[in-house]
């Protein structure tokens, strides 16, 4: 799975195969997607369908392309930053859950959003779980890849969210409009996994 920037565009795009299938061929042939395993070139091999839901739970159905390496025999599929792998609500939706509960908010109390509670506490305890982990991921590649380093201090008395966001901040901008985004453009594109 390699998770890239999608842009404005790219959201309207979700709808129609066509316009999917252009625009993902445009970022492997411009070498902004390539394979996470080896760094090798891509080729679309398909689309499948896929929805994901807004804060009110309104479900939008659209495609996801399929890449293919040959190198590597892989099929990953190259899913826009503003889904979340695995999950049916946008990812700013569900970072917005999460940006409310560690400001202490209540999840039954979040924002509007129309997913049960029980699933914004999974949200909310699976970010607590993986993001330790992207942050200690792109601070690595920060310090091995680019030679710069964010010191703790420098961390201190951040949420763990506001952490994610300052790491992101020392790597080039991907504009996607949101953290947990960002962070899955680096982490699958590094073979780190996502949040």
């Amino acid at each position: 799975m390699i998770i890239w920037y999608s842009g404005e565009i790219c959201k309207a795009n979700f709808f129609d195969k066509d316009e999917v299938t252009r625009t993902v061929w445009q970022l492997v042939l411009s070498g902004r997607v390539v394979c996470a395993i080896c760094s090798g070139a891509l080729t679309v091999h398909d689309c499948y369908r896929r929805h994901c839901r807004d804060e009110g739970g309104k479900r939008y159905h659209g495609w996801i392309a399929q890449g293919h390496c040959e190198a590597c025999d892989v099929y990953p599929s190259l899913i826009p930053s503003f889904i979340k792998p695995y999950k049916h609500y946008k990812a700013a939706v569900i970072e917005q859950v999460i940006e409310e509960a560690e400001a202490g908010g209540n999840v039954e109390n979040s924002g509007g959003c129309a997913a049960d509670a029980s699933t914004m506490r999974r949200w909310v305890r699976e970010f607590k779980e993986r993001g330790e982990q992207a942050v200690d991921s792109l601070m690595s590649k920060l310090l091995t890849e680019h030679n710069e380093h964010i010191g703790l201090l420098d961390l201190q008395d951040m949420t763990l969210l506001q952490r994610l966001a300052r790491v992101l901040r020392e790597y080039p901008s991907h504009e996607s409009g949101g953290i947990i985004g960002n962070a899955n453009i680096l982490l699958t594109t590094q073979n780190c996994g996502f949040l």
